[in-house]
C-alpha cells in the first residue's frame, strides 16, 4: 500500500517538474523573440522587412562597371546602398523591380535621403557585360549602378547578402555568348549601410501575377526611418 501510495506521489512529482520546466522554456522563447523582433517593429510594421545583426560587414569585393571602372567596398562609404541581384536577360523579376524602383526613386532619394544609391549585380557574366549592364539600368534610371564580375567573386558575395543563384538551363555555351538559358535567383532587396554593414533585408512575396515582389512603398518608408533612426 505504502510502495503504491509513493509511486503515485513520485508520478506527480514527475508531472508538477515536466510542467513547471515547460512554463519556463515558453516564457525564455517568448522573451527571446521579443527581443529579436523589437527592432523591426519600432521601425516598421513592414512584414517583409528583416533587421540584420549590427555589425554584420560585407567582406571585400570588387565589382566591373563600364568604361574599365570599378565598384567595391569604398564606394558603400557615405551611402546607403541598395543591392539587387538578377541578369538583363530576365523576362519578369529584373525588369520589374528596377521599373518599380524608378517609381519610387524620387521619393526614395528625396532629401535628406539622398545618399542612397541603387546597385544591380548581374550575376550572369558570361552575357551581362560591363556597358550592357549600365545601357540596361540606365534604360529605367540613369541614376542606377550595373555591376558584375566573375562567379568565384559574385556567389560568395550573394551567399553572404542571404541570395542565392543558380543556372537552370545553360545551354550550348561554347564560343555563344548569346545562348538561351534561365538564371533563377532572389528577388529580395538587401540594405547596406554607410559603414559597409548588411543593415536589413527586404523580402519578396508573390504579388497577383505569380512574380516575386517587395512592396516598394513600404519599403521607401523603413528605408527613411532605418536612416532617421542612425542619424
Amino acid at each position: 500500500m505504502k510502495k503504491g501510495w509513493l509511486i503515485g506521489l513520485l508520478v506527480i512529482a514527475v508531472i508538477v517538474f515536466a510542467v513547471v520546466q515547460s512554463g519556463i522554456v515558453e516564457n525564455d522563447t517568448l522573451k527571446s523573440d521579443v527581443i529579436i523582433a523589437n527592432p523591426a517593429v519600432s521601425i516598421s510594421d513592414n512584414p517583409s522587412l528583416i533587421m540584420q545583426k549590427a555589425g554584420k560587414v560585407l567582406p571585400e569585393f570588387s565589382f566591373e562597371m563600364a568604361e574599365n571602372k570599378a565598384f567595391s567596398n569604398q564606394d558603400l562609404s557615405e551611402h546607403w546602398t541598395l543591392f539587387f541581384i538578377g541578369y538583363t536577360f530576365c523576362p519578369d523579376i529584373c525588369p520589374t523591380t528596377l521599373a518599380d524602383l524608378d517609381r519610387v526613386y524620387p521619393e526614395l532619394s528625396k532629401p535628406p535621403y539622398d545618399n542612397v544609391q541603387i546597385v544591380f549585380v548581374s550575376v550572369d557574366p558570361n552575357r551581362d557585360k560591363a556597358n550592357n549592364l549600365a545601357e540596361y539600368v540606365n534604360y529605367f534610371n540613369a541614376n542606377f549602378i550595373g555591376t558584375t564580375s566573375t562567379h568565384e567573386v559574385l556567389f560568395p558575395f550573394s551567399q553572404d547578402l542571404g541570395l542565392v543563384y543558380s543556372i537552370v538551363e545553360e545551354g550550348d555555351l561554347k564560343g555563344n555568348k548569346d545562348a538561351y538559358y534561365l538564371v533563377d535567383h532572389s528577388a529580395s532587396l538587401v540594405l547596406v549601410n554607410p559603414d559597409g554593414e548588411h543593415q536589413a533585408t527586404f523580402k519578396a512575396v508573390l504579388n497577383e501575377d505569380g512574380i516575386p515582389h517587395v512592396d516598394m512603398d513600404q519599403m521607401t518608408e523603413g528605408i527613411h526611418k532605418i536612416i532617421d533612426l542612425d542619424n
